[in-house]
């Protein structure tokens, strides 16, 4: 579902006035050509778009836009698509087109290559791929996209390292052995490391994205003895780490989308996404034929790889669940100290750069990073390691 490769360094960091200021739009009206016949936007999901995880952080993007622009149709969609099936992508997206798509938005790693194919055959259609990464070999008319998820994943570990005693034990709810969950899971423990040295991240690997059976055993499996974590977050796009917290009545810390509704006394807050900052000018521009150019699409270079960050607003985390925390002995320390770092990430005091800054190991004792890091080692197999406060294996 996500990204395994990136060149992050080389995206735009684009806020929403900027991002429409390069797409050419206007952030008021609406052009008249998207006010008329309707334009069919498709979308391409690998999850259930109810799992309150990924495909739902990316549909209700698509939701929002709708009630601004009541001529866009977002009837040609398709949720819980296997991405490990190329043929079978091919043909959901080549049928998507004969549907009449003028943009199709395909929203999982494994979806990538199919994307690119199908992208080739039709110059006069828009794809755009999340998670993804260019290359050279790519048409004009396919765009990736992106956010610095991290940013939001390590104010959520400073939150979790104040909320259990030093030397506690937290779990990890891990879905694959691939960059951007040990990006993330790494932001998380740099948190956590902050607030609290002495705490221990338990790793456990589900390879799943969504399979919520699995998911609970594997958050169980911290929470139960020997690890007796008192909190565990996840990777993974179901409820179910965060019931299995709230179930033994312990804190969960979510993904995706704030989860509290479904844990009100264990969740505590989420990095969530809000792909509205790409996908507005980006379906403005599919339905206005802003970026068509003799009936090919030519995608501008800053779509063409584009990164959203905490201080444009594709990157933030839920609200505090300060009712979880009412009894909590720190729970005046733990409001203020997240509020502050929200305050830091959105003024871009700091960044995805600042995270991982500093002399970090992993957790067989080798320097991974001394000094300023090389952000885009993350995005590759050279990001396959774990900070020296996480306890597991790179392979499960």
């Amino acid at each position: 579902m996500k990204s395994s490769l990136s060149s992050f360094m080389k995206r735009p960091l684009l806020g929403a006035s900027a991002a429409l200021a390069v797409a050419g739009l206007a952030l008021t009206p609406m052009h008249a050509a998207m006010q008329g016949a309707p334009c069919k936007v498709a979308q391409v999901y690998t999850s259930p778009t109810n799992d309150k995880g990924w495909s739902w952080s990316h549909e209700q993007s698509f939701l929002s836009i709708k009630k601004d622009m009541p001529s866009v149709d977002l009837s040609i969609r398709k949720d819980s698509v296997p991405d490990d099936n190329k043929q079978a992508v091919i043909d959901l997206l080549e049928s998507m087109v004969a549907q009449g798509a003028k943009v199709v938005y395909t929203t999982s790693f494994g979806f990538m290559e199919p994307t690119r194919e199908v992208a080739r055959n039709h110059p006069d259609v828009m794809f755009f791929h999340a998670s993804g990464y260019p290359d050279p070999s790519d048409p004009p008319n396919i765009g990736y996209y992106f956010a610095s998820i991290e940013e939001g994943r390590y104010i959520t570990g400073v939150v979790a390292g104040m909320v259990v005693p030093s030397g506690t034990n937290i779990g990890y709810v891990a879905a694959y052995p691939i960059p951007e969950v040990f990006r993330g899971e790494n932001a998380f423990a740099l948190g956590v490391a902050k607030t609290n040295p002495q705490a221990k991240i338990f790793n456990k690997w589900t390879l799943t994205w969504f399979d919520p059976k699995l998911e609970k055993d594997a958050a169980e499996a911290t929470l139960g003895a020997p690890i007796n974590a008192l909190l565990v977050t996840q990777h993974q796009d179901s409820t179910a780490a965060q019931l299995a917290a709230e179930a033994a009545g312990r804190y969960g810390i979510a993904y995706h989308a704030d989860m509290n509704d479904s844990a009100p006394n264990a969740t505590l807050t989420a990095a969530t996404w809000n792909w509205t900052v790409h996908n507005r000018p980006t379906v403005e521009a599919a339905c206005s034929g802003a970026w068509s150019q003799g009936g090919k699409v030519v995608i501008p270079d800053q779509w063409r790889n584009w990164s959203g960050s905490f201080q444009d607003g594709t990157v933030g985390v839920a609200p505090l669940n300060e009712a979880a925390l009412a009894k909590h002995p720190r729970a005046t320390e733990i409001k203020d100290r997240y509020d502050a770092e929200v305050a830091a990430f959105k003024s871009g005091e700091k960044t995805m750069v600042t995270i991982f800054t500093g002399t970090i190991k992993d957790n067989t004792g080798k320097v991974r990073i001394d000094g300023v890091p090389d952000i885009g080692k993350l995005y590759d197999d050279n990001g396959m390691w774990f900070v020296s406060n996480v306890v597991g294996t790179t392979q499960p």
